[in-house]
């Protein structure tokens, strides 16, 4: 796992500027017969940039935990926590590849026919009723209320607290009776493992996997500070909890078991809540290189090739290409570009636990044992 730095932000950055200037040029209306160079320039420039976002990429510095040797006495507990980060590129790049199967329709239509603005505005339509689905789907804004209590309870000076020291991130395989007959069903939970004074284990989970494995490469063996909120009791199911290192104040937020939060809250060490304090300040994890080449090779691979297929409509205009051969090609390239795009969202989990070390435990439901 490599680290981000300022030029593989500024690279992505700057690939992401290129490719949203090359699909919102396909909407300037221009002479029909004239060659696009500008949208060809952009593109040209995104591919160049994004070759270099990659090679800065896996050319930086590797993400290490820093040495530093624990505080003779237990730090006293933060009062400001961070927020949930927010992937800003990620948002971006994926608003993105949403627009581009509506601009490759826009490009194909010549002469504004009702067919083509159909089509354009059924692929509208489609594309945003896919990303609201997506949206509400997969919205972490439960956790984020979740959390969010617990950095209230925090600043406004007392959580409930215990000392624990980091392990591994946990992948959890769980076997259980299939769908249909004689199959099995095997669900998959991550989370990072953290071990109390007692040696009992406490999973932090995160609505990313990808943090947890920055989390497991950064904070592994380090002791700290595991707080959750003074108001757990006004929280159903899953609680927010924060893990506080401390050598740095390093932390990360995330969900447990409302069961361990009862047990330990019933204990004496945890019965009473903690102060904290504005002298102390935490720090989110630090951040890490995005690209993954199981991940980005098929979808730069896919836009690449949708580029290629759609040059023809680009340099001849489009009054210089038949109608139905230049709904040929964009339709071509839409395929290209989705395919690429689905080969690489499907291999995301996998890249992140291939480059991760994991403790790896299988379970099944007794009934099938």
């Amino acid at each position: 796992m490599r680290r981000s730095t300022l030029l593989t932000r500024a690279l992505g950055t700057g690939a992401l500027a290129a490719a949203a200037t090359s699909l919102a040029l396909v909407y300037v209306p221009v002479t029909p017969s004239a060659p696009r160079l500008d949208t060809v320039g952009a593109l040209a420039a995104g591919a160049i940039l994004t070759a270099a976002w990659a090679l800065a990429c896996l050319t930086a510095p590797r993400l290490k935990a820093p040495v530093t040797s624990p505080p003779a006495e237990p730090p006293a507990l933060p009062a400001q926590l961070p927020s949930p980060p927010r992937d800003l590129g990620r948002a971006t790049g994926a608003t993105l590849i949403a627009l581009t199967p509506c601009t490759l329709v826009w490009l194909a239509m010549t002469g504004g026919t009702f067919i083509g603005s159909f089509l354009f505005f059924l692929t509208l339509f489609g594309t945003l009723k896919i990303a609201t689905f997506l949206r509400r789907s997969a919205s972490p804004k439960v956790f984020r209320d979740k959390v969010r209590v617990l950095i209230e309870d925090a600043a406004a000076g007392e959580v409930h607290a215990v000392r624990v020291r980091v392990g591994r991130p946990l992948l959890l395989r769980y076997s259980e009776r299939g769908d249909h007959p004689g199959q099995i069903s095997v669900t998959q939970e991550y989370s990072l493992l953290l071990h109390d004074a007692g040696g009992d284990e406490i999973p932090l989970a995160t609505t990313e996997v990808s943090e947890l494995a920055r989390a497991g490469e950064l904070l592994s063996g380090a002791q700290g500070w595991l707080m959750w909120s003074r108001r757990y009791k006004l929280i159903e199911s899953m609680q927010p909890v924060a893990f506080v290192a401390d050598h740095d104040g390093t932390t990360i937020l995330g969900l447990t078991n409302p069961a361990e939060v009862t047990y330990r809250t019933a204990t004496h060490s945890a019965r009473d809540p903690r102060p904290t304090t504005r002298d102390r300040r935490a720090r989110p994890l630090r951040r890490n290189a995005k690209f993954r080449l199981p991940v980005h090779g098929p979808i730069a691979t896919g836009a690449l090739l949708a580029s290629l297929l759609c040059l023809p409509a680009l340099l001849l205009g489009t009054d210089g290409l038949p109608a139905l051969f230049a709904w040929l090609l964009c339709g071509l390239a839409a395929a290209a570009f989705v395919y690429g795009v689905l080969r690489g969202v499907g291999a995301n989990t996998d890249s992140v636990v291939k480059d991760t070390e994991w403790t790896v435990r299988d379970e099944q439901d007794p009934s099938i044992t």
